[in-house]
């Protein structure tokens, strides 16, 4: 009988990319090729995810770009989740580390209320790996204190988030 030693090579490589997956989607683990630590992130659709989307629509100049980092308030530069917004396609950077963004049309249509976006995206080396089944609305993302008709009015004012 004879062996077929490709055939091998690739069964042994789908059991490392198997067991990379499994590691990964885990609890993360390191590479046994590289030793970099690999982990699959969940990232839930947040609040002050959903605030910061709103801001940039708000401010974006006539074509929607703002410069993000000149012009954000203290509270949404503070943790600077706004650019995991990417993952869902709600916001587009003009380019690469440019600090530049504007919300898509998507961002748009979900800040607006024509659509959902999935509650929660899987990330693995800063790029989507999954997508929740569960999907949440603009409205979804606040608490029921939350003044969600004022912040939809022309007249928010962004000052008061801290």
């Amino acid at each position: 009988m004879q062996i077929d030693m490709f055939e091998t090579e690739g069964m042994m490589l789908a059991r490392l990319r198997a067991d990379w997956t499994k590691a990964i989607e885990g609890n993360g683990g390191h590479c046994p090729c590289c030793g970099r630590w690999g982990k699959v992130y969940t990232q839930r659709l947040t609040q002050s995810m959903a605030l910061a989307l709103r801001w940039i629509m708000v401010h974006g100049e006539q074509d929607g770009w703002v410069q993000v980092q000149e012009r954000a308030p203290r509270w949404m530069m503070r943790g600077k989740t706004y650019s995991l917004l990417e993952h869902w396609g709600l916001i587009e950077s003009k380019a690469h580390r440019s600090g530049v963004w504007r919300a898509t049309h998507y961002g748009q249509d979900f800040v607006l209320g024509h659509c959902e976006a999935h509650a929660a995206v899987h990330v693995y080396d800063n790029k989507v790996w999954g997508l929740s089944a569960e999907t949440v609305k603009f409205r979804d993302c606040f608490g029921k204190d939350f003044d969600f008709d004022l912040l939809m009015s022309d007249r928010y004012d962004w000052s008061v988030i801290q």
